[in-house]
């Protein structure tokens, strides 16, 4: 009977303490639980549970410069995959084809394994609860930034392979599991997060070098052209608006570039410029809103920095999120 007691009251205890932890979790890293766990001896094979980066997706009416934190739904569905291998979701885009939502997204692998990251898919009848699929550009380097869309009847896809000093351009022969390299359009350099707006015919391609950590900003007279560095480039070596937080987003007559902030640290929030002039001899953006989007609590209490946005039929916003408080234990 006092086994059982014992036995009950540490199930108890378990369970308590992992509520506390999730609870705490929105706020707070839980940093404790790792100095706890170190005092103890491995073979005990205790390690701490963190959520990563996730996604969630939610509409509104509103237009892009009017967007607020308050329009994210407090109470909403967070996408991500739980098995052993996958350590979280992010870099969202959005598309709709044959009635059907997709999300196109960065999986990243658990730090432990061979490499940082794939790109995958879900789909979803009400464009808010996901299902996932498969991972489907799988490359001996890092990808993630999967920038889907449509051009002349084809989707393609502009994926960050920052790793291979190439930005690739696939094609999908059998949309949306099947892609193949189309193109390689630019070689040479370590160019992340690279979105492109088409302008009186000319495309013009925004991109972040690495090394230099500046914002490029490149044009070509077709689709797969030559590119041609822009007299203004680089447009940026700030941290609040040197890299791409997703696709260009075109409003009636107005188009606007979402740029990743990093002056707290990576994923500290998104920014929103809106393009005033683009030509093959100038380029002007202007603040529009700082902070768009900023880390906050709960599911993005330490990281956001990217949109997606989809407006076909209606508006569905997509957005990523990181916390990586210990929010449990799991044993090995």
């Amino acid at each position: 009977m006092v086994v059982i007691y014992i036995i009950s009251s540490l199930v108890i205890l378990w369970i308590l303490s992992i509520l506390i932890l999730r609870y705490r979790a929105r706020t707070h890293t839980n940093k404790f639980i790792l100095k706890f766990l170190r005092l103890l001896p491995s073979s005990f094979g205790f390690i701490p549970k963190v959520r990563g980066w996730s996604i969630t997706t939610f509409r509104t009416n509103k237009s892009i410069n009017e967007l607020t934190m308050l329009e994210i739904p407090k109470q909403h569905v967070w996408f991500q995959i739980k098995n052993k291998e996958c350590g979280g979701v992010a870099d969202p885009f959005l598309i709709k084809h044959d009635k059907v939502y997709y999300l196109f997204f960065e999986y990243e692998y658990k730090k432990h394994l061979y490499k940082d990251a794939d790109i995958a898919y879900a789909i979803s009848k009400d464009g808010i609860n996901w299902k996932y699929k498969n991972k489907i550009l799988e490359e001996s380097f890092h990808q993630s930034f999967p920038y889907v869309f449509k051009m002349k009847g084809s989707f393609y896809m502009l994926p960050e392979s920052y790793q291979s000093n190439e930005v690739r351009l696939y094609k999908a022969v059998n949309f949306p599991e099947k892609w193949v390299l189309d193109t390689v359009l630019y070689e040479g350099k370590q160019l992340v997060d690279t979105i492109f707006l088409v302008k009186d015919s000319v495309y013009y391609w925004f991109t972040t070098d690495l090394s230099a950590n500046e914002l490029l900003l490149f044009y070509s007279d077709s689709f797969k052209g030559e590119w041609k560095q822009h007299p203004c480039s680089p447009i940026s070596k700030d941290l609040s608006n040197n890299r791409n937080a997703g696709s260009i987003i075109q409003e009636k007559e107005r188009c606007y570039r979402l740029a990743q902030d990093a002056t707290e640290g990576y994923g500290s929030g998104v920014n929103l410029f809106e393009i005033e002039r683009i030509s093959k001899q100038e380029y002007q953006e202007k603040l529009i809103k700082k902070p768009l989007l900023y880390k906050n609590k709960g599911m993005i209490k330490d990281a956001v920095h990217h949109v997606s946005i989809l407006e076909q039929d209606e508006r569905i916003v997509a957005i990523d999120g990181a916390n990586f408080a210990i929010r449990g234990i799991d044993i090995k």
